[in-house]
């Protein structure tokens, strides 16, 4: 009988440990995109599509990109159009770091390597931003020779976050002080149409509106 019960209580005591490591393994597998720290606490969120890693005052701080209206209101299509054109002089997001990292949520070319995703450089032009004809013309060649290399398009390194659905995108150069525009290759087809973030390279400008930083991410979200 003594047996019988030790030998019990050992089925139990290991049944409870299976158990207890199994838990232990899918958590450890099941990363969520708030585990993910990219640098002094701050932690990826679990909205929006693409983030900009900035610094502001030796702080770090992640300023949300959004498509911007664009200079005309029918409608945007990449693959329509022979330019790219924004309302306005200046985008509203100002970076202060000229070699920049940003995070895009979803696809963007291979887990590790090029991304579908290129850098153009804007002209100021009156009340508008746009790419230049041989900005245009560059962005196609990109997307034939993507090793290349071009002074108005920047190509994008880019590595997988994990396990998860991000990705961190490098340029491939530092960039300098102006108007930039964050813009999917024509033959990607990871994007929607009209799916083009606008930025600018800006070491005075004042702070972001609304950046997400360690402490108020933890407390807030």
């Amino acid at each position: 009988m003594q047996a019988h019960r030790t030998l019990s209580l050992a089925l139990i005591l290991g049944y409870g440990s299976l158990a207890i490591s199994h838990g232990q393994t899918s958590s450890q597998q099941s990363v969520s995109s708030d585990d993910i720290s990219v640098g002094e606490g701050l932690q990826l969120p679990t909205y929006g599509h693409v983030w900009a890693l900035d610094t502001w005052k030796g702080i770090q701080e992640l300023v949300r990109l959004r498509p911007p209206d664009t200079a005309d209101d029918s409608g945007f299509s990449l693959k329509l159009r022979r330019t790219i054109e924004f309302k306005g002089e200046a985008a509203q997001v100002r970076v202060h770091d000229g070699a920049p990292q940003f995070f895009l949520r979803g696809v963007s070319g291979s887990d590790n390597g090029r991304s579908d995703l290129v850098v153009v450089r804007l002209t100021i032009e009156g009340e508008r931003r746009t790419a230049t004809k041989d900005a245009m013309a560059q962005l196609k060649q990109q997307g034939k020779h993507g090793d290349s290399q071009y002074p108005d398009v920047i190509g994008i390194k880019q590595q997988r976050v994990g396990t998860t659905d991000w990705y961190r995108l490098s340029p491939r150069q530092v960039l300098t002080p102006g108007e930039y525009a964050l813009v999917p290759l024509p033959s990607s087809p990871g994007f929607a149409e009209g799916e083009i973030f606008d930025f600018a390279i800006d070491p005075e400008a004042p702070e972001n509106s609304d950046p997400l930083r360690s402490e108020q991410y933890r407390g807030a979200e």
